[in-house]
This record gives structure tokens, sequence and C-alpha cells, in this order.
């Protein structure tokens, strides 16, 4: 079997099995009632009647975050358009909670929370969104956050667990940004194997240098998906949603490098593969009340980006 067709075959595989979770999450009625019957809002009352429980926003961003993925994805894997409302409000919802997390970590009143580096995908997720200001700000947070807590990052030696896509997150952000960024145990460009060519050549002037990168760097994706700790791709909703990759040819949108026409299965498999045009950053009715009132409660949250 050519490395061609065994891609094919593996993304097949994996599609099938990522359509029918998605579609058993979604029929699941406790989880239909969370979104449908308001549970999630309902959850918010306490804290929006009188500030007292903030500690309820930064898990009912997580969790309406995850509804709303659940929805671009029903759509995107069902032959649908570019679910470009859902894919938003899930990345504006993922955005606040990490934001919301950190405030409360820097209020009088903090509790146990912890950033990771598997959390700097999210900033990959705003690059791929075309929000560079929330990529930016969420960077800076997530670099202060671990600069604060115990443990860092709770980054470890590359050997004992290496973590691909947040690590090539990193590398990319830095290459855009140009930012100095110090990381303990950071690994080496060459030990991210299928990725290692877009780390290196993601600001390439040559397109096909850059192209060749993208192509090797999504057959690693595909052929690196899965659920065990070792697997390069383990978040099992980046599968078909390789932030990472779209980060990248966003990055060179962004510097005004020409980005070509790539064909590659991952990129055909469903919207959600592949690069649109920046979608409007939405505005929420949940929102635009909770974040005002958690402002002022915590005194820590910027509500500018």
């Amino acid at each position: 079997m050519s490395d061609a067709d065994r891609v094919k075959k593996v993304l097949q595989k994996n599609f099938r099995e990522q359509r029918d979770h998605v579609a058993e999450w979604m029929s699941e009625p406790a989880n239909r009632a969370r979104m449908y019957d308001r549970r999630v809002e309902k959850i918010l009352e306490p804290f929006l009647a009188d500030g007292a429980q903030k500690k309820l926003v930064p898990a009912a961003m997580r969790d309406i975050r995850y509804w709303h993925l659940m929805q671009a994805m029903q759509q995107s894997f069902n032959n649908g358009p570019h679910p470009q409302e859902q894919i938003a409000l899930a990345g504006l919802h993922a955005f606040w909670h990490l934001e919301c997390a950190h405030a409360i970590m820097e209020s009088d009143d903090p509790a146990g929370y912890k950033l990771y580096l598997k959390d700097f995908d999210t900033v990959s997720l705003m690059l791929a969104l075309g929000w560079p200001d929330h990529a930016i700000r969420l960077a800076d947070t997530l670099f202060d956050r671990w600069d604060e807590q115990e443990g860092g990052a709770g980054n470890i030696a590359w050997e004992a667990l290496p973590q691909y896509v947040p690590w090539l997150s990193i590398k990319l952000y830095r290459a855009w940004s140009g930012d100095e960024i110090d990381l303990y145990a950071e690994p080496e460009d060459d030990q991210l194997d299928g990725f290692a060519g877009l780390a290196k050549h993601v600001l390439h002037e040559d397109p096909a240098v850059f192209t060749k990168a993208l192509l090797q760097a999504a057959d690693f994706h595909v052929l690196g998906s899965g659920v065990d700790d070792y697997d390069p791709v383990r978040e099992y909703n980046h599968w078909f949603l390789p932030v990472e990759l779209l980060a990248a040819c966003r990055i060179r949108e962004l510097k005004g490098l020409e980005m070509p026409e790539v064909a590659h299965p991952l990129f055909e498999a469903s919207p959600l593969c592949r690069l649109h045009p920046p979608v409007a950053v939405p505005e929420d009715a949940l929102l635009a009340k909770v974040l005002p009132a958690f402002a002022k409660v915590t005194g820590t949250l910027d509500l500018d980006v």
C-alpha cells in the first residue's frame, strides 16, 4: 500500500468514527437540554444575581464552547456549508473560558485553575479564524500564567511525553509574532517529525517549499490522529479541525506571503478542514451580560481585545 493510499484509508476510518461520535453526542437528551433548555444560562443565574459565585463562569464558557463545536462538526460532517457562525461562537467561548480562568487566578480570591501547554492550541484556533488580536492577547495570557503558576505549563521532557500540536503551535506563533519565548523543555524543530518542515518553513518565501512542508504535515496529522498519550494528534476534536495547519496558512496570509493552492485529502474531508476568509467575531447575548459583571467582580478581566 502506498503512503497516499494509507493516508486515505486512515482518513476515511477516522471520518466515520468521529462523524458517528458527534451524531451520538448531539442526540443525547442531556446534551441537547443543556443548550436548548438554556440550562447553561440557568447555571449562571446565581452569579448574575449577586456576583458571588464567579467560579461558575469559566466552566460555563467551556461547556458552551463544546456545544457550539459539536454543532459545527455535525454540520461539517454532513456536507453542509462552512459552519462559520458555530465555529466562531466555539472559538469565542474558548477564548473567554481561558481568559476568565486566568482572571480568577489573578483576583483577590483565586481558585485552583491551571492553564497548560495544550491550551496553546486555542491560539492556533484564533489564528485559523482570522482573529490575530485574540491570538496575541491569549498567547500573552498563557505566557503570564505559566510564569506565575507552580509547574509552569506542565511541560515535561519531550522523551517522556511528546506534545506535537501545542509545541508546533508555539513555534508557529513565534515565527509570526517575533516574540522571544523561552520555555522549559522545548523540543528542537527536527524532533517534531512530520511537523518539522512546517515549523522551519512556515514563512519561507518560496511557496513550493511551504507547500511541501504543509503536505508532509497533513500526512503526519492524519496518520498521527489517535487518543493515546503518544499519538501526535491526540486531541480528538482536532482530527478534523487541524488548527495547527490552518494557523500556518493564516500566518502566511497575515505576512503577505503567497498562499498556494494545496490539494490533500484532509483539506477536502470537511469544511472545517480548510482555510476560509476570516470570520467576524460574533456577538453573543449571554457573554454581553456575563463578561461585564465578571470583570467588575474580579477586577482583573480586560474586556478590550
